[in-house]
């Protein structure tokens, strides 16, 4: 290879490498907050010794999102959330028994982790869907342990405002904890979320 070939590789490798840097400063970096609710949590499957039903009551989430662009059009979508599922505990008692119980109100808080993709389309839409890992922070002696892996689904609208935040509302539904160890219940959530976030591209701009 001649030094006139060797240099003129070393340019276009050097001319694809700041194209590249330029192109992944237009993807989008955002950080935001998140608000989920407005939806009904169905609890599925009975508890192992059939003692209960469960009527699952109502939910809400407070999160941290991270979002980050893979080209023009589709994004990763990560952060953590804090669930709060607030259930019935309804006594199944058998017939001709004297035991009384009252139905109960338990709560089940969790730590949510979604990684989900996020497709953008007609520019103001997005449909988005990926994988859910709750862990279990309750103490609850009427479900059993939460943890495991789930899914979510949904689409939305998000609009950027020059200044760098961005609104989104994604209505959307998760299936919790579907694959686990053991038999137990399985959370159904279907709901609003909300959020707010800010392109940090701005900050480094600045």
């Amino acid at each position: 290879m001649s030094y006139r070939n060797f240099k003129l590789i070393i340019i276009c490798c050097l001319l694809t490498t700041q194209v590249s840097l330029n192109a992944q400063k237009d993807l989008s970096n955002k950080i935001g907050v998140t608000f989920s609710s407005l939806g009904v949590n169905d609890i599925l499957g009975q508890s192992v010794a059939n003692s209960f039903n469960y009527e699952g009551k109502n939910f809400y989430a407070l999160g941290l999102t991270y979002i980050r662009g893979l080209n023009k059009w589709l994004e990763i979508e990560t952060g953590l959330e804090y669930v709060k599922h607030n259930v019935n505990i309804i006594p199944n008692v058998m017939p001709g028994t004297n035991i009384f119980m009252r139905t109960q109100q338990t709560g089940l808080p969790l730590l949510d982790i979604p990684v989900t993709v996020r497709a953008n389309f007609l520019k103001y839409f997005f449909i988005n869907a990926g994988i859910l890992l709750d862990i279990d922070i309750s103490n609850s002696i009427y479900l059993e342990n939460q943890t495991g892996f789930g899914g979510i689904a949904g689409f939305g609208a998000n609009y950027d405002f020059k200044s760098g935040l961005s609104i989104f509302l994604n209505p959307y539904i998760k299936a919790h904890s579907w694959i686990y160890v053991g038999e137990r219940q399985k959370i159904l959530e279907k709901g609003f979320r909300l959020g707010i976030t800010y392109d940090l591209r701005k900050i480094i701009k600045k």
